[in-house]
């Protein structure tokens, strides 16, 4: 028997499942069984990164339950983010199509800015100096806003937003968007 959980509507008309089942540090091996169970058991919003490192693990459960007739993909609300290391503008629709390629999904629901902040570009998650500090760089998040905005138009999210912005951070974004974002999800 699933719940039925109630949505909240975006300011785009866009709704959102008020109960969502976060991803991060799941114990080893694991999250695929608990996606399964949790869509069995009501649960149609996953907030999932791809600093988590389970993206590809998530869509063999959510295609598992496609498969068996429990769900459509319609029913479920799917929120990524862009990490860190991807902040140029042009790294923002790669990002995304890689994570789109690990879910074997068309679209995102929500994709998010995870952090207002920008680090070294590469194959490490959190490259550090020599002196173990995470190296930032002085990306601008206007201008990896502007290609979210794109991402947006080219369809390969339903919404943009971010996450962990401060109220100045938020208020500068504003006055420079086009697009507003739907959410600053604050951990």
């Amino acid at each position: 028997m699933t719940a039925n959980v109630p949505n909240l509507k975006f300011y785009n008309g866009y709704e959102v499942p008020i109960f969502g089942l976060g991803t991060w540090k799941p114990e080893s091996g694991t999250i695929t069984q608990t996606i399964k169970d949790a869509i069995d058991v009501g649960y149609r919003h996953f907030d999932c990164a791809h600093v988590y490192g389970n993206e590809k693990e998530i869509g063999t459960a959510i295609h598992a339950k496609i498969a068996e007739g429990v769900v459509k993909r319609e029913d479920l609300f799917i929120t990524s983010k862009l990490w860190n290391t991807f902040h140029r503008p042009a790294l923002v629709e790669p990002a995304i199509k890689q994570t789109l390629a690990d879910f074997n999904l068309d679209y995102i629901d929500l994709y998010l800015i995870h952090w207002p902040f920008g680090f070294k570009e590469g194959k490490e998650i959190f490259p550090t100096s020599a002196d173990g500090k995470v190296i930032i760089t002085d990306e601008d998040y206007l201008d990896t806003w502007k290609a979210m905005e794109n991402v947006l138009s080219k369809g390969l999210t339903k919404n943009i937003g971010v996450s962990n912005f401060n109220s100045e951070q938020l208020s500068r974004l504003l006055e420079n968007a086009t697009v507003k974002p739907v959410t600053n999800q604050v951990n």
